[in-house]
């Protein structure tokens, strides 16, 4: 039996409305809606299909041209994508200074494993494990190449878990990074919640080490919220 291209053409037609019935969907106006994704769906995939070449770019070293020295290893990375994430990155290779003119970046106060996370970060592939398993060194390098959303980020996942093992800890990074929301947030937990009777023991050793404006501004939250009975 003879069956036309326009039969099996209709055909198929439905199949893939039957599967997708908002293909299919009509118009305020009654009048059947195109069956190619929207915008936002085609903007989505070609988002998705950017990222896995971006990921392949970075895995296999795809055409890179700047090796970074780390702690314990090299990694490979691309000028481009470093210059558009980072100012610093991109005002070292636009002027005549040695990390253009060797192709190389050293970045000696992390490791490959967090230097990695760093990359994978910045070509868009990081995974939520990675990210709070580094996310102190990603923090540091994020304030030292002025990377502000990497930056926020951090913060926001430090907010999170505030403990009375690691408050001190946290608190001394807010003051170092300049990270108010984390600061206002340890101090809260301190004082407002009265976790410092809980690391009471660590405060001698932590007001040695600490910055003295810090100090003297944990007095001063500290007289906020001391009542005299």
């Amino acid at each position: 039996m003879h069956i036309t291209k326009n039969v099996l053409f209709g055909c198929a037609l439905v199949f893939v409305f039957k599967l997708h019935p908002s293909l299919a969907a009509k118009s305020q106006d009654g009048e059947a809606s195109s069956i190619w994704p929207s915008d936002g769906i085609m903007q989505n995939l070609a988002t998705q299909s950017t990222l896995k070449c971006l990921s392949r770019m970075l895995d296999e070293s795809i055409h890179s041209d700047v090796t970074i020295n780390t702690t314990d290893g090299k990694l490979q990375a691309h000028k481009a994508i470093l210059s558009a994430s980072s100012p610093v990155f991109h005002s070292m290779f636009q002027h005549n200074l040695k990390e253009k003119e060797s192709s190389t970046i050293n970045i000696e106060d992390m490791t490959s494993e967090s230097c990695m996370a760093l990359l994978t970060y910045l070509y868009g592939a990081i995974s939520q494990e990675d990210f709070w398993k580094h996310r102190l060194a990603l923090l540091g390098a994020a304030n030292k190449y002025d990377i502000i959303q990497l930056k926020d980020a951090c913060e926001e996942s430090l907010l999170e878990d505030i403990n009375s093992g690691n408050v001190l800890e946290r608190l001394q990074e807010a003051w170092l990074y300049q990270l108010d929301k984390l600061k206002k947030g340890c101090l809260t937990y301190l004082l407002d919640f009265g976790k410092i009777y809980d690391v009471r023991e660590e405060m001698n050793d932590f007001f040695r080490k600490a910055d003295r404006e810090l100090v003297v501004e944990m007095f001063q939250e500290l007289l906020a919220v001391w009542k005299p009975t």
